[in-house]
């Protein structure tokens, strides 16, 4: 299988190279510094939900809640409901910060951009609930949409970061218990590695003004997946999964990661598509309210989302 790769320029103009600009500084010392070890995970939640207000959500859709399973999801209905897909997005946050309300700058975009529902699953987070608390909640949740009329070619599902090794986690799950595979995978900036050996690691520990090893390392052994083939994507097969989409900064430490992920899936025969943003750190796209390449991102998500959906 062909593996398509991309490389996107950012946007030359002004504004954009400003913004970014202060954004990576910002990050840097808002984020970067102030999240992971030796912070509590308490102090780490409380400063992650006040960093969400400066990355709002987009207007134009409407928030409802309900109980799967006792996990809390959120349903993000735009106002325009063209599309009769929907999209159950895994948030971010190494398997121990965010809920549905840190991500509403991707969620938001995400339902308006693709004209389709997205559920938002507030999964059982680590260390309080290890694996497989949190892909437990995913599949249930993806099971419930099953059960609320959609069919699994009309559900795509996406996930950022430690979401996006859900995502992957889901689908390999799937398989095994021979049930239907969703339509595709979005995957922006997926953690794939739980050793943490890919180059990039060593390379790019200064490039990234996101996310810092540490707090990496701290999230996966907290979530204690160790040993479990659902979180090794690039040890085993993956044939049989559905298409991926994976978006990655070329700044970023997970960058081999994603690259990884990218051959080594079409290796396996996974139609896969791999997008490299030059410039960008992990997860850019929550910054979508600043930046046009962000945006531009999640508009290409929802274009692959509206064409794998049916």
């Amino acid at each position: 299988m062909t593996l398509s790769t991309k490389t996107i320029a950012p946007p030359s103009n002004l504004l954009e190279r400003f913004q970014a600009a202060f954004l990576r500084g910002f990050l840097r010392v808002s984020f970067r510094t102030l999240i992971g070890p030796p912070l509590g995970i308490g102090f780490q939640r409380l400063w992650v939900e006040v960093l969400a207000v400066l990355m709002p959500g987009v207007r134009g859709t409407q928030k409802t809640q309900k109980l799967v399973g006792g996990c809390p999801v959120e349903i993000v209905t735009p106002r325009l409901l063209k599309n009769r897909g929907a999209i159950l997005c895994l948030h971010g946050g190494a398997f121990c910060l965010g809920n549905s309300r840190t991500h509403r700058a991707i969620t938001t975009r995400l339902a308006v951009y693709a004209s389709m529902q997205v559920w938002v699953p507030n999964y059982r987070l680590a260390p309080e609930h290890p694996y497989p608390a949190a892909l437990n909640d995913a599949l249930a949740c993806y099971q419930d949409m099953l059960k609320s009329g959609y069919s699994a070619s009309q559900i795509v599902v996406a996930g950022d970061s430690a979401g996006g090794a859900l995502a992957i986690a889901l689908a390999m799950r799937l398989r095994t218990m021979r049930e239907s595979q969703p339509a595709a995978l979005l995957l922006m900036s997926p953690v794939t590695d739980g050793t943490l050996s890919g180059p990039t690691l060593r390379t790019h520990l200064q490039l990234d003004p996101m996310i810092r090893r540490g707090w990496l390392k701290q999230g996966i052994h907290w979530y204690a997946a160790a040993g479990a083939v659902e979180h090794q994507p690039l040890q085993n097969d993956l044939s049989g999964l559905p298409p991926m989409l994976i978006q990655v900064g070329d700044r970023e430490l997970l960058l081999s990661d994603s690259t990884r992920l990218a051959e080594h899936a079409s290796q396996c025969g996974v139609p896969c598509q791999l997008e490299i943003y030059a410039q960008r750190w992990h997860v850019f796209q929550l910054q979508a309210f600043f930046l046009q390449s962000s945006r531009a991102a999640l508009k290409a998500l929802a274009r692959f989302a509206q064409e794998k959906s049916r």
